[in-house]
């Protein structure tokens, strides 16, 4: 204690750790013990005086912060003490620039040679608020930890050591059929589809050692239903630093990696397609080259059948390369070559559906046809008739699709002697293209041509 003022006891208020400082009625620090001293010289106080004859208030206030709530308390405090005897506890923050610190200040009164003294006893409580502070921390993130879970729209899940699963979310539920209470406890390896390669063991090791953090997998529900699933595993260590589960993301990617194949399909699609095309452009080519006797002949006729291959494709277009309906084929071939025509044309037939391939050969047909019977046929004669028919046939061992073209009336009156590429395109392109089977006749007064296509290019549409 401080020299000035010899009080009882002063070699055991120096023994204790924590600081206490003797105020007299006034509220002047009259003595202090050896900790009080040590903390001031620790911090920046007064080594000299360690604030003896300071009145205490004074010595402890600071203008603003945490500790000033409590600081500016202490005069009252005093007063309640030294004239009721009302001793007080309180708890304050006094952090340092490099550690969180709190202090629990009690007051108490003590006589000494007739006076009134109040004993402030200052103890470090740092090591119980931090400790306080860190389980509320836990709490917290155990809460919000608890709460993520169990909201997420991804499964968690984790397991022990042997697979058995230990926790269970409601999005492990959703996803894969299976209730907490009927997962729980359960081999991991229960989502496994048969034949699965790799056992729940392997997984377990692999992350534990830091070698596997994520994989794609694939899982079965309660239904049977595979799912694709992306997973996500961690260890889990226990108090002591032991691991004591693995914890699993598992989210569900099967509608993305079905569109990812989707994608793959279209695209491969397209270039088969595309090389088709271009395979058909180029026999075009070679033939009407072939047929033509000059180069205005050639350009009128290859810009024409190729025209006709692109109506063809519009059609399919339109509908994402799906069925067309033989009866619009028909009319987008035909109706181009009766605007000015008044000649009778007659189409009909039952609701059918033509497969792409179809689409394309029957169009270049119709093309075919349309042409040469505007150029000499039926369509430039005013007593003209083009008959143009469709059925569902059964003869000749399966069924199939009858398609039939028949042309009286013409305008020319001898029979053509080369028939030239338009011949080939009406009696070997759909048989190439679509395995039909073709017949094509003219006559001075007639043109007929028929075409039976296999089931699998064409469907019937059901009547409503």
């Amino acid at each position: 204690m401080n020299d000035s003022m010899v009080f009882p006891f002063t070699g055991f208020f120096d023994a204790l750790s924590d600081e206490i400082a003797i105020l007299d009625t006034a509220g002047t620090i009259v003595a202090v013990n050896a900790a009080w001293k040590r903390f001031c010289e620790a911090n920046g106080g007064d080594s000299d005086t360690h604030y003896v004859g300071t009145v205490y208030a004074a010595a402890c206030a600071v203008p603003e912060g945490e500790t000033g709530v409590e600081a500016a308390q202490v005069p009252k405090f005093l007063r309640d003490l030294f004239t009721s005897g009302a001793e007080f506890r309180v708890e304050y923050p006094c952090h340092s620039p490099t550690q969180k610190r709190w202090f629990e200040m009690t007051g108490s009164r003590m006589r000494h040679d007739a006076r009134d003294f109040a004993v402030i006893v200052h103890r470090n409580i740092s090591a119980r608020k931090l400790e306080i502070e860190d389980a509320e921390q836990a709490y917290l993130n155990s809460e919000v930890l608890a709460a993520l879970v169990a909201t997420s729209n991804d499964a968690i899940l984790s397991y022990d050591l042997n697979g058995r699963i230990a926790t269970w979310n409601r999005a492990a539920e959703k996803l894969y059929g299976y209730t907490a209470a009927e997962a729980i406890g359960q081999s991991l390896e229960m989502l496994y589809p048969p034949g699965w390669p790799k056992r729940i063991s392997e997984y377990r090791d692999e992350i534990l050692a830091g070698r596997l953090s994520s994989f794609e997998a694939v899982r079965v529900s309660k239904s049977g239903e595979r799912r694709t699933v992306w997973i996500t595993g961690a260890p889990v260590r226990g108090s002591d630093g032991s691991f004591v589960l693995v914890s699993n993301i598992h989210r569900d990617i099967t509608d993305a990696r079905r569109a990812e194949a989707a994608r793959d399909l279209i695209a491969k699609e397209v270039v088969h397609r595309a090389k088709n095309m271009l395979t058909v452009v180029s026999a075009i080519h070679r033939q009407t080259a072939r047929g033509s006797a000059t180069l205005e002949e050639f350009n009128e006729k290859f810009g024409a059948r190729v025209r006709a291959l692109a109506t063809s494709t519009d059609l399919l277009v339109s509908g994402n390369w799906s069925p067309v309906a033989l009866a619009d084929l028909v009319q987008s071939h035909v109706q181009p070559f009766l605007d000015d025509s008044r000649a009778t044309v007659v189409t009909g037939g039952p609701p059918v559906l033509l497969q792409p391939e179809a689409v394309q050969a029957i169009g270049m047909a119709l093309h075919e046809l349309a042409t040469n019977s505007a150029k000499y046929g039926a369509v430039r004669s005013a007593k003209g008739k083009v008959d143009i028919r469709w059925w569902l046939d059964h003869a000749g061992g399966g069924p199939g699709l009858a398609l039939a073209w028949d042309e009286t009336g013409l305008f020319q009156t001898e029979t053509p002697r080369d028939r030239g590429f338009g011949s080939t395109v009406l009696t070997a392109l759909a048989t190439s293209m679509v395995d039909a089977e073709a017949s094509y006749d003219i006559q001075r007064d007639r043109v007929s041509w028929s075409l039976k296509v296999p089931a699998s290019q064409f469907e019937p549409v059901a009547a409503a």
